[in-house]
C-alpha cells in the first residue's frame, strides 16, 4: 500500500520502521527531544510532531497550533522529495540550507548519523508524490 509522502500516515509508518531498526536504536540512544517536520510550500501538508526517547520514536501526531518543539526541520516539498528519492543527500540538503534546521546545532551534530539513518529508512516506504 502506498501512502501520501509526508502525510501523518507516512510519519506513523516511519515510526514503525525506525523503531524496528536496530541501527537506528543504537544511533539514537540517549537522545530525548521533540521535532517538528514541516513542508514550507504546501498548505495541505500537516506539520508533524515527532518525539524521540532513548532510541525510540515514542509519539507521532499533527503539531498542535502554537506548540513548540526542541527542533524543526523544514523545506519545500520538492527538496523533501529529492532527498527521499535519493537524488539529493540529506546531510548536503541541511548543510546547504535547502532543508532548514532550527534548534541546538551541537546536539544535532552529535546525532547526525541517527538522522541520516532515518532518511535511509524513510526511503524504504512506498509513497505517492
Amino acid at each position: 500500500m502506498t501512502m501520501q509522502f509526508l502525510g501523518l500516515d507516512y510519519w506513523k509508518k516511519c515510526q514503525e520502521v525506525a523503531n524496528a531498526d536496530e541501527e537506528f536504536g543504537i544511533k539514537t540512544k540517549m537522545f530525548d527531544a521533540t521535532f517538528t517536520y514541516r513542508v514550507t510550500d504546501k498548505d495541505d501538508q500537516p506539520e508533524i510532531y515527532v518525539k524521540f526517547v532513548d532510541g525510540q520514536i515514542t509519539e507521532v501526531r499533527e503539531l498542535s497550533e502554537g506548540e513548540k518543539t526542541d527542533f524543526t526541520l523544514e523545506g519545500t516539498y520538492s527538496i523533501w522529495s529529492q532527498v527521499n528519492k535519493g537524488e539529493l543527500d540529506g546531510s548536503n540538503a541541511i548543510m546547504t540550507r535547502q532543508l532548514q534546521f532550527k534548534g541546538n546545532m551541537s546536539a544535532i551534530i552529535r546525532y547526525s548519523k541517527a538522522f541520516l539513518r532515518l532518511f535511509e529508512l524513510m526511503q524504504t516506504i512506498p509513497v505517492e508524490y
